[in-house]
């Protein structure tokens, strides 16, 4: 029995009225993530300039492609793409103190959503 969904706003509180990144499933048990933008930007904005293209997150982010985009949604099915992208900015120095722990959250929920999920959903308001 599933517990239902749970709205995670630990790294939006204190940010309402700003932009806001919503990640979420089809599967009850995941909770939706509601995260400020600033910490996104923390970790994928000055992106590597090394010529080697950029993927997930990192593209859609500066490239204003996916959710970030006009449409401000958009359907992720290529979670591996994205995890990996993500793994690039392990070692990256955060302006913000917790930007590390917002990296470790969603690096942890791509993992499971990858293990439970075939998309996730990721929204920008």
């Amino acid at each position: 029995m599933g517990i239902g969904k749970i709205d995670n706003y630990k790294f939006y509180d204190g940010f309402e009225g700003e932009e806001e990144i919503e990640f979420s499933t089809t599967d009850e048990n995941m909770e939706i993530l509601h995260i400020w933008k600033g910490y996104f930007d923390d970790i994928f904005g000055k992106p590597s300039l090394d010529g080697k293209g950029w993927n997930g997150f990192t593209r859609d982010f500066n490239q204003f492609e996916g959710a970030f985009g006009d449409n401000g949604k958009t359907i992720i099915t290529d979670l591996q793409e994205y995890i990996d992208d993500l793994k690039i900015y392990e070692n990256k120095k955060f302006d913000f103190e917790e930007t590390r722990e917002v990296y470790e959250l969603i690096l942890s929920w791509l993992s499971e959503a990858q293990n439970n999920c075939k998309e996730i959903n990721v929204k920008v308001f």
